[in-house]
């Protein structure tokens, strides 16, 4: 996130390119646009209310219509551009680079292209026949005559020459560069709950982000439960304005019923005008079973929190549960393990039971309408690896067991499912335990063998310098001739 916009809505620049994406609330400028998101390679002028980029178009790459402000939707269908004359619908995730009050890590490596050059000569002999020839005169006193005579000599005489290759190799040198980003989110832990809630009690629940109303909501990382803001939980307009703990995912484009049941069922409520986060201490109203009761509530803040459920996503996993007790009809489950298989299209892992035909996935619209929430399920279905959502086109959300979640990286560690148990769908508490891999390291040496191979006489030894034996042989026996008829 690069900073905020005029509106107080969050804007965010490429790391590597001038790519943004902001929320508009009018992209046109003409006072009647849509409310929407935007990913463009202008960047937004945050002193605007309106037509951030300033073209008085809306010319964008893609765009998502949305009221909520407080984020972009971490996985949605946006408008896109795509070189045709129609934009077409494509499915984007946004996913969180780092982990709520974590320093992550970063490496990002750079490769460096060395090259080293080898020369190499080759000394090769070309032989020439060459013919000489020696006049001789000579010349008698007595007479003015003289008489001369020719001799011809044919010999040979080699010349060296060499030849220079040059041979490049191309290797690399990797340099890892680390950058630690830090994002601080609000971490609460809750405590006080009444026995008949003890499932509550202890869960730290992880802001999300932002509602239409302006309100932070939190979810547990431990369980499906989240707390939120409502300033009318039935949505009758006469309601009063409150934080709930519930464990129904709020809805942050509506102000109102963020769990749309329209009622106010849920686990507790505190009744408040402040929306920036719920009391650190407070006297709520809680569900314990017979009646509704006043209790003291404790919300902490953990300012030094990391959550590392120590697990990745290629990790096969072994299910535990206590379906004896709650759900019978899905005993088989228990110790179910499960092998991871791969990746589908939304970039979640997949995995198959190794002893039935039963798969664990993630599915952002189970029923395929874009109306549910995201969410990991069990089904003995297998999932498409092609589609974006409604992985077992079925058209509609039947499956084994569900769990909630924003997190498409890995299946939680422990949270609570919705177990179907023969049409009556039930809570359970489902630990996902991470087997053991085993690591096989293998060596492999490699050798390289060179060959030189000479052929031709007479034999040249790499690296000679000045004249070779024969060739001293065959001057020398050229200059004996010649000073014979001096």
């Amino acid at each position: 996130m690069k900073g905020r916009t005029y509106t107080g809505a969050p804007y965010y620049k490429a790391t590597t390119r001038n790519e943004y994406i902001y929320w508009d609330p009018d992209c046109g400028g003409g006072g009647d646009g849509q409310q929407r998101w935007i990913i463009d390679d202008s960047e937004p002028d945050i002193t605007k209310l309106r037509d951030l980029d300033g073209d008085g178009q809306c010319n964008y790459y893609a765009r998502m219509d949305s009221t909520d402000k407080s984020k972009p939707p971490t996985s949605a269908f946006w408008m896109m551009g795509c070189g045709a004359a129609k934009a077409e619908s494509k499915l984007i995730t946004l996913a969180d680079i780092t982990t709520t009050l974590t320093t992550t890590t970063m490496t990002s490596t750079s490769t460096t292209v060395s090259t080293t050059t080898i020369s190499s000569t080759r000394t090769t002999t070309s032989t020439t026949k060459t013919t000489t020839t020696v006049t001789s005169t000579s010349s008698t006193s007595s007479s003015t005559s003289s008489s001369s005579t020719s001799y011809t000599y044919t010999g040979t005489s080699s010349t060296i020459s060499s030849t220079t290759s040059t041979t490049s190799y191309t290797g690399t040198s990797t340099t890892r560069t680390t950058v630690t980003t830090t994002t601080t989110l609000m971490v609460l832990r809750l405590t006080g709950v009444c026995p008949y809630k003890d499932f509550l009690e202890g869960l730290t629940f992880v802001e999300q982000g932002y509602t239409a109303s302006g309100a932070r909501y939190f979810a547990s990382v431990e369980a499906e439960q989240y707390i939120y803001y409502d300033y009318d939980c039935n949505g009758g307009g006469n309601g009063k304005k409150r934080w709930i703990i519930d464990e129904n995912n709020p809805d942050p484009t509506v102000v109102e019923d963020l769990d749309q049941d329209g009622g106010c069922n849920y686990h507790a409520r505190y009744d408040s005008d402040d929306t920036y986060a719920p009391a650190r201490a407070g006297v709520w109203q809680v569900w314990c079973g017979v009646e509704w009761t006043d209790i003291v509530l404790h919300l902490d803040l953990l300012s030094n929190y990391t959550y590392d459920d120590g697990m990745d996503q290629s990790n096969d996993l072994k299910l535990r549960g206590y379906f004896a007790k709650t759900c019978q009809k899905k005993e088989y489950l228990n110790n179910l393990q499960f092998e991871f298989q791969g990746v589908t299209a939304n970039g979640a892992p997949y995995y198959k039971s190794l002893t039935s035909p039963v798969y664990m996935y993630y599915d952002a619209h189970c029923a395929g309408d874009l109306s549910g929430s995201a969410r990991w399920i069990i089904d003995d279905d297998r999932p498409s690896l092609s589609a974006p959502y409604d992985l077992d086109g079925d058209g509609n959300c039947s499956y084994i067991a569900r769990a909630k979640s924003l997190d498409f990286s890995k299946p939680p560690k422990g949270s609570m499912w919705k177990i179907d148990c023969g049409g009556v769908w039930k809570d359970l508490w489902v630990a996902l335990v991470r087997l053991p891999t085993t690591t096989t390291s293998v060596t492999a040496t490699s050798s390289t063998t060179t060959t030189q191979v000479t052929t031709g006489k007479p034999v040249i030894i790499n690296g000679a310098r000045g004249p070779q034996p024969h060739l001293t042989f065959v001057l020398l026996g050229l200059l004996g001739l010649l000073s014979s008829y001096q």
